[in-house]
This record gives C-alpha cells, sequence and structure tokens, in this order.
C-alpha cells in the first residue's frame, strides 16, 4: 500500500485531496448549502463551510452516515434529508496559496466573515462563528443540564486513579514548559500574611490554616494528617531509604581529628549535635563549626 503524503505543518493534509493549480497553488474554497424548503419556516437558511478539499467534501456530503460537521447541520440534514434538489450548494469565494497552511488560516477568515454575512449562527445552521472553533457558540442551559448529568457522581477508579499517579511520576517537563512555568510566577507578589505563612513554614513552626476548609478539617481532625497515627518499623525503614536517598553524604572531621561518613546532613547533624544549618553552612564554606566539627560533602 502506497503511504499518503501529507502537506503542511500546522493543517495537515493529503496532498492528494488537494487541488494544486498551476502558478497559484493550492486551491481552497468557501462554500455554503442553502435549504430548498419552501413553506418551511427555514427556508433559505444557509450553512457555511471553507476546505481545501472541495472534491472530498463534496462526496462526503452525499454520505448520509456522514455526520459531515456540526450537530445543527447533522440535525438539518437528518431532518430534511440529502434528496435532490433540498439543497442548493454554491461556490462563494475561491482563493488560492502556495503554502497549506497559510492558505487554511485565510479560509477561516473568510468563514467567519461569510457566516457574519449570511447571519448563519442565528439564522443559519452553522453552530459558532467558524475560523476558531467553538468561537461565538452560545450553549443552551438545557446542553450545559445535559451534560451535568452525563457526569453525573463520576469518580475515577482506584485503578485509574494509581495510573494517573503513575504517569504524573514518570512525566518528564520539558525546558520550554519550564520557562513558561517561570515567566507566569514572574512578577507575583504575596501578601504579608503569605510571605509570614511561607517564613514559619520554613521554620518548622506550623502555619495558618490557608483557607477556611483546611482550618476546618484541621479542628475536626485535630492537626496534620499523620497526627496520632502510628508509623509500622516496615513505613518507617521506607522513609528512611527514601530521605537516604535523596540526601547529601558528609563526612566529618570529629574535634579530635577521627573522621566518620553518613548518609546523609541530618545523620550527621544528629552524631555531632550541630543544627543542619551548621552543618550546611561549614560544608558551603569549608569551616568549622562551634562545636568543632568540620563537615565535607562525599
Amino acid at each position: 500500500m502506497k503511504k499518503k503524503e501529507y502537506v503542511g505543518v500546522k493543517y495537515p493534509h493529503v496532498k492528494k485531496n488537494l487541488k494544486d493549480v498551476s502558478g497559484k497553488g493550492y486551491e481552497g474554497v468557501v462554500y455554503t448549502y442553502t435549504l430548498n424548503k419552501p413553506g418551511d419556516a427555514k427556508h433559505g437558511w444557509k450553512y457555511v463551510g471553507v476546505t481545501p478539499e472541495e472534491r472530498v467534501r463534496r462526496r462526503k456530503w452525499g454520505q448520509e452516515s456522514n455526520p459531515y460537521a456540526g450537530k445543527k447541520i447533522a440535525d438539518a440534514r437528518q431532518k430534511y434529508g440529502i434528496g435532490k434538489g433540498t439543497w442548493q450548494y454554491a461556490v462563494e469565494e475561491t482563493i488560492y496559496d502556495q503554502n497549506i497552511d497559510n492558505l487554511v488560516d485565510r479560509l477561516n477568515e473568510l468563514e467567519n466573515k461569510y457566516i457574519t454575512k449570511y447571519n448563519s449562527v442565528d439564522q443559519g445552521f452553522n453552530g459558532n462563528a467558524g475560523g476558531t472553533g467553538r468561537k461565538g457558540q452560545k450553549i443552551s442551559q438545557d446542553e450545559i443540564d445535559r451534560r451535568k448529568a452525563a457526569r453525573g457522581d463520576f469518580h475515577h477508579s482506584d485503578e485509574a486513579k494509581q495510573k494517573i499517579s503513575d504517569a504524573m511520576k514518570n512525566r518528564e517537563v520539558t525546558l520550554d514548559t519550564r520557562k513558561k512555568i517561570s515567566k507566569g510566577n514572574t512578577g507575583k507578589k504575596r501578601t504579608p500574611e503569605q510571605n509570614k505563612a511561607h517564613s514559619d513554614r520554613m521554620k518548622g513552626i506550623e502555619p495558618k490554616a490557608a483557607s477556611e476548609a483546611a482550618k476546618k478539617w484541621r479542628e475536626e481532625n485535630g492537626g496534620s494528617y499523620w497526627k496520632g497515627k502510628k508509623l509500622s518499623a516496615d513505613a518507617k525503614a521506607k522513609i528512611k531509604a527514601i530521605q537516604q536517598e535523596r540526601g547529601t553524604s558528609v563526612r566529618v572531621t570529629f574535634p579530635d581529628g577521627h573522621t566518620e561518613d553518613f548518609t546523609t546532613m541530618l545523620d550527621a547533624s544528629k552524631r555531632t549535635g550541630d543544627g543542619p544549618g551548621s552543618v550546611k553552612y561549614s560544608i558551603e564554606h569549608g569551616s568549622t563549626t562551634k562545636r568543632g566539627y568540620k563537615y565535607v560533602k562525599l
């Protein structure tokens, strides 16, 4: 089977479906289907469409099983049928461009222009203003209620939650994404309360509840999640292993000159009695603490 050849980056299209006119480029059209039902309230209503694949689009219109486009035109096709004479097809405008992406962008602009011209959202079969997805589309309250009812009391299963969790853990954040996050946070200012809460957390002081909901939970449950709960020996061992894996291994020179190695700075701190801040300062500056210990990173 011959592999399909595509053109376009922003809007990939199968090349054989396009009409490439020598000296002009790819052809695109703005077209309309007008309902021809004299006596019907919607007689004369139009559907506006655009395509660089006119031949393919016309063939799909003739397929009754093909939903074709949005809900409004799909409902109209089903109600009135697509028999001969029911709809009048017309090409409103034809344009050309050597670049398929540029052509589609121009077609999208023209689609909006003609939908506005014929008022085919309010008195036609277009579901939105065209060119940019759902722009201009009005969703009825009935549709909103239907969607809410369809969602119901939906919750992910434990298995689904685990899959989502695993996927998030293995997700790699690209450099571009990091730059966007950084740019989004640039210039943000914390309130004095937020600054104090952050400072308290860094000092190990219990911060003020961030919201009324959090405050209520704390009042009912008596503090943090782990308060009053006992960890098993296995759980403690796992936590310890994770801390050690993420920690910084250090070598300590004692006042008497002998050295000992520790898996983490916290382990070294517990052994010598120096605070974690003193250990870190000693490592960064190559200094000896007031208690006479010197720390180096392994």
